[in-house]
């Protein structure tokens, strides 16, 4: 019995060792991988729903420092407020060293609107007061404005004190707090604004007090748009640069740790990645953080915009599906569109209908996001945004007449020009003065089977006939062989007057040669008859 049980011990303990820690993986990445102790990724259009299973600690009630200035922005530019002038209090200036301050300066009168710059890029607490106090009337009215709009959020886990996210509570008991998952809600809300979205996507900006006596240019501290830089030059920061980037956040306060929001779109899909409570669990950094140097701190904060990266590329991945052109084809993408010609010929075999077709490599290969290929099933068709202008005969085989762009929203997935598969003659004036003004005025187009075009989609400048080609072609090649003949002429006449000269130059040295032989003579003569 002994021996039965030791064996089953064994079993479970040979188990719960090849089993992965719970938490540490989510289909297929390394969730220890990241330094924050709060995690969540989700899609824009679902910020309460992880991604691929990667969150940590997604749900539990953690300080998040100077993100929550993400609320702060977007309750200021919901007040439409943002060209008023706001003067700074003392009380917007009163801050210790340990400070991210844009740098105003008390009595000086800012737009709300480069408040809000100063906010969001070097995390200015100095502006969220001034924008505070300026809406509001008071910093503790602003915050129960941002506690409100939590709740008509769904941020169900969140309340603010102050308007900056500095906190003096302890990272086990804050006194501004949040959920990794609350802040994604609140951040994919903020991203459907446009304003915000120019705000945090800003690398840098050049802004002045009202007057133009302060000027100052604000930097972002996010480090996917804009790499860091050694306050003494001493170093080169770590370059943390993601060309997907489009905002959002950063933070960093003792309670906190080292914060970081961050949002990427590519291929039509926005991913946003919450990171929050970085370096708090490691014990080496807390204990030598106030005596290390720039250099030594700058693995730290890289850390959080590098794990940024590192989910982000995994979420893209996953979500990425690899197709053909030829499948898109086959998909209902057209390959073809059919326009009227003007001016055709009676006896044209089509009545004046002609193809054109873009040049496409049909094994060319697309990445397309995984949410748009489901809705590709029964929209295909719509993929194609062709511009052509009025055609007019005649036309030859081959003859450019457009362009069309497949788009995928308002992502451009491929582009191509269009051209003529046939010729088409030209038909007399007549004809062309019959038809009806409207046709005149208007082109139109419809595409085969599975295929897309019309008349409301076409636009453009009218495509010049392809006559008109040859003419200036001509004119150019006459053009050109005057220039050479006149510069053959110049180069001759030019020639000419150096004979001239030289011959004039010869001319003249003979001459006064002569003279000066007389004048010997001359003074010989003289010379005997004395």
């Amino acid at each position: 019995m002994r021996k039965k049980i030791i064996s089953v011990l064994l079993a479970l303990l040979f188990v719960t060792v090849l089993l992965p820690a719970p938490g540490t993986r989510a289909d297929g990445f390394d969730l220890s991988s990241l330094d924050e102790r709060y995690v969540i990724l989700v899609d824009a259009n679902d910020p309460t729903k992880a991604l691929y299973g990667i969150e940590k600690n997604a749900d539990a009630k953690c300080s998040t420092g100077s993100t929550i200035k993400i609320l702060t922005c977007m309750l200021a530019i919901e007040s439409g407020r943002l060209d008023e002038a706001a003067t700074v209090s003392d009380n917007a200036v009163n801050f210790s060293k340990y400070n991210s301050l844009m740098h105003i300066q008390a009595g000086e009168q800012w737009t709300v609107r480069d408040l809000l710059y100063g906010l969001m890029l070097p995390s200015g607490n100095d502006a969220a007061i001034a924008i505070a106090e300026h809406l509001a009337g008071s910093t503790k009215a602003f915050a129960n404005m941002m506690n409100e709009k939590a709740k008509k959020l769904g941020m169900t886990h969140s309340h603010f004190t102050t308007v900056h996210g500095k906190d003096e509570g302890k990272a086990d008991n804050p006194r501004n707090y949040s959920t990794a998952r609350d802040m994604a809600i609140l951040t994919a809300w903020a991203l459907q604004n446009e304003t915000f979205r120019t705000i945090v996507k800003t690398p840098t900006y050049p802004c002045s007090d009202i007057t133009g006596n302060h000027k100052i240019v604000l930097k972002n501290t996010n480090r996917l748009l804009l790499d860091a830089e050694s306050e003494d030059g001493s170093f080169t920061p770590i370059s943390c640069l993601y060309k997907d980037a489009i905002g959002v956040k950063t933070g960093d306060t003792n309670s906190a740790g080292k914060c970081f929001i961050a949002a990427a779109s590519r291929g039509g899909v926005t991913l946003i990645a919450v990171l929050l409570g970085g370096t708090l669990d490691d014990t080496e950094y807390r204990a030598k953080s106030d005596n290390m140097n720039a250099k030594a701190k700058d693995p730290y904060n890289a850390k959080r915009f590098q794990d940024a990266i590192k989910v982000f590329d995994y979420g893209f991945k996953q979500m990425a599906e690899q197709v053909s052109v030829q499948q898109l084809i086959d998909m209902g993408m057209p390959a073809y569109f059919t326009v009227e010609v003007k001016n055709a010929a009676k006896n044209d075999p089509e009545n004046g209908m002609l193809i054109v077709e873009p040049k496409l490599d049909f094994n060319q290969k697309l990445q397309i996001m995984k949410p748009y290929m489901d809705q590709l099933a029964g929209s295909a068709s719509a993929m194609a945004d062709p511009k052509i202008g009025t055609l007019v005969a005649p036309i030859n085989a081959g003859d450019l007449v457009g362009t069309v762009d497949y788009k995928i929203g308002d992502n451009i997935l491929l582009s191509s020009n269009l051209y003529a598969k046939r010729s088409v003659k030209e038909g007399i004036i007549s004809d062309a003065t019959a038809q009806p003004a409207a046709q005149a005025d208007q082109p139109s187009a419809s595409a085969g089977v599975s295929l897309m075009g019309s008349a409301s989609t076409l636009s453009g400048e009218p495509v010049k006939e392809s006559n008109a080609k040859r003419i200036i072609l001509i004119v150019v090649i006459v053009l050109l062989v005057l220039v050479v003949l006149a510069f053959a002429a110049f180069l001759i006449v030019a020639r000419i007057r150096r004979e001239r000269r030289r011959k004039a130059r010869a001319a003249a040295r003979r001459r006064k040669k002569l003279q000066q032989q007389r004048i010997a003579r001359q003074r010989a003569a003289e010379q005997d008859r004395l």
